[in-house]
């Protein structure tokens, strides 16, 4: 099942990054249309099991970043509590919270966590990073929760806070 799973998510990522780049000022994920505005730019590979991703990268951030979007369908990807709760289990000890808000009116959860990350593959080794930051939403529709997740060195992401929370709001503005 997990051989098949990922050529299948394979593809759809592809298909998604394809879709971004036709149109440059949009990008599609979990039936949501976020807006690509400045900075922001097509992923050129996706993460595995992302549905794609964008990459952030301006004169005050040193190293580009990634936005990394998931979408698994109507009902799937687990609860708010529990992505949340897994999130902060990516971090050495306990991370320190700096925001845990609703955006949009209520219709996206936006995490803000800092500490050391332990970046690596989810069963794989893992590398700790110190002074990092995850920004993360998980956007609530009819199609299924769509979550979003951006880490790197802290004072990058700092660099980006304003334009990852613009990101994920822009699913519910007109466009």
């Amino acid at each position: 099942m997990k051989a098949l799973l990922i050529p299948i998510l394979a593809c759809l990522s592809i298909a998604i990054i394809a879709v971004a780049e036709e149109d440059a000022a949009t990008f599609k994920a979990g039936g949501l249309r976020f807006a690509v505005t400045e900075g922001w730019s097509a992923k050129k590979q996706a993460r595995p099991m992302s549905a794609g991703g964008l990459t952030y990268k301006t004169d005050a951030v040193e190293k580009a970043l990634d936005a990394d979007f998931y979408h698994f369908g109507k009902g799937q990807g687990g609860s708010v509590a529990a992505n949340i709760a897994r999130w902060k289990g990516q971090f050495e000890g306990t991370p320190k919270e700096i925001e845990h808000s609703k955006l949009a009116g209520d219709k996206i959860e936006f995490l803000h966590l800092e500490g050391t990350f332990l970046s690596g593959s989810p069963f794989g080794k893992k590398t700790p990073m110190k002074d990092h930051t995850m920004l993360a939403a998980i956007i609530e529709n009819a199609e299924g929760a769509v979550f979003v997740k951006m880490t790197g060195p802290k004072d990058d992401v700092a660099q980006a806070i304003v334009a990852f929370k613009a990101l994920v709001e822009s699913a519910f503005k007109d466009q």
